[in-house]
């Protein structure tokens, strides 16, 4: 037996249906935010003494900002899980080289394209749908915020945080396991309709569409910088410029 033909051929990678990657992405989302709420409210119940009938976190930053931390923490964490029972890597989902200058000029690029996509698209449904509305105010939680401490908590929490969390879940996990599967329109698509639909319900004024739509075209982008970059430094760098410039609208009025 020549040398060659006795290599072993290294196991097709384990990466799940797209189906379940889709139930898995879900649940981690919904129940990362509601295990991070249970818990934030019941620290302030037990040692805070906080009225149950009240949520801490309708007037308190710092409990918004651990809410933030610990939901994204739980995501990642449930992603990490994931990939271990799977015997699956950083690598397989957007971690397997270093940052390299090639991933802030694609970062760049992409942030311009996504701002002329968003005026562009818009504008047209605007145009062609008259209930449009363009005005509504998403909210981020952040209702009180007074001094200084809670406006720097607050940035950590909507600037940091969720390119990060978000990144390594949709992006990462959800996106890498779809292209797996799937070609680069649908997994792209698909990531980002679910992307999108998961910012419907974050007005104060029920369905949000505009952030939805927002987001779709974001992550559309991010989809694609994920996909030419082979990582996930590129859309982090874009989510977390998109977020900064959030911030600085929302609370400058």
């Amino acid at each position: 037996m020549s040398e060659d033909s006795s290599k072993e051929i290294p196991p097709k990678k384990n990466f799940g249906g797209p189906l379940r990657a889709i139930a898995n992405a879900l649940a981690i989302f919904l129940f990362s935010q509601l295990i991070a709420a249970l818990l934030i409210e019941l620290f302030a119940a037990l040692y805070l003494n906080r009225s149950p009938t009240v949520s801490i976190l309708s007037y308190s930053a710092i409990a918004q900002f651990f809410y933030i931390l610990i939901a994204e923490v739980l995501a990642v964490a449930a992603v990490l899980w994931i990939l271990k029972r799977r015997k699956l890597s950083l690598v397989d989902i957007g971690w397997g080289r270093r940052l390299a200058g090639r991933d802030f000029t694609l970062a760049i690029g992409g942030f311009i394209t996504f701002f002329v996509l968003l005026i562009v698209v818009n504008a047209s449904l605007a145009a062609l749908i008259p209930s449009y509305n363009l005005d509504q105010t998403q909210d981020v939680g952040f209702k009180t915020v007074s001094v200084s401490t809670d406006k720097i908590l607050a940035f950590v929490a909507l600037v940091v945080l969720p390119p990060l969390g978000e990144e390594f879940l949709m992006r990462g996990y959800l996106y890498s396991i779809l292209r797996s599967r799937w070609s680069f329109v649908l997994a792209g698509l698909v990531t980002s309709a679910l992307f999108g639909a998961a910012h419907l319900l974050t007005g104060s004024d029920g369905i949000l569409w505009a952030a939805a739509v927002d987001t779709f075209i974001l992550s559309l982008v991010l989809v694609y910088l994920r996909e030419k970059s082979g990582a996930l430094y590129a859309p982090i760098m874009v989510h977390g410029l998109n977020n900064i410039l959030a911030f600085s609208v929302y609370f400058s009025t």
